[in-house]
């Protein structure tokens, strides 16, 4: 087996480079964490997994907000929309109650499973 590194590329905001080598004389180009490097980029919450009162995004997009803290809102209410390659897909509410927390701006970039409200279920 023969490695060769060719080149290093520059420090990108997560703390990754793109190493350029070679293997068996193949050309790579690797994305490798830099563990002398911070991690600059904003992370956000994820939702807990099979919490209902928790509202998630269900993939990478960018998300509109429909409500705000204290709107009172049903089970299977749109709640938000999310596009993502030109297809727009509801959010809706797992349960009835009234929204305890938004965790985003009203517009904002997310990651799949990332947290977008908290529901304080409403009394039967």
């Amino acid at each position: 087996m023969f490695l060769a590194i060719d080149a290093v590329g520059e420090l990108d905001e997560a703390g990754y480079r793109i190493v350029y080598c070679r293997l068996n004389g193949q050309y790579r180009a690797l994305s490798i964490r830099d563990r002398s490097a911070t991690d600059r980029t904003a992370h956000r919450e994820k939702a807990i997994a099979n919490d209902p009162a928790q509202v998630a995004a269900p993939f990478a997009g960018m998300v509109v907000l429909h409500v705000a803290t204290g709107d009172a809102i049903d089970a299977g209410q749109t709640v938000a929309t999310i596009e993502a390659m030109k297809m727009e897909a509801a959010i809706t509410a797992g349960i009835a109650g009234v929204v305890a927390r938004v965790a985003i701006e009203p517009v904002a970039n997310v990651e799949g499973g990332d947290l977008i409200l908290s529901i304080e279920k409403a009394d039967v």
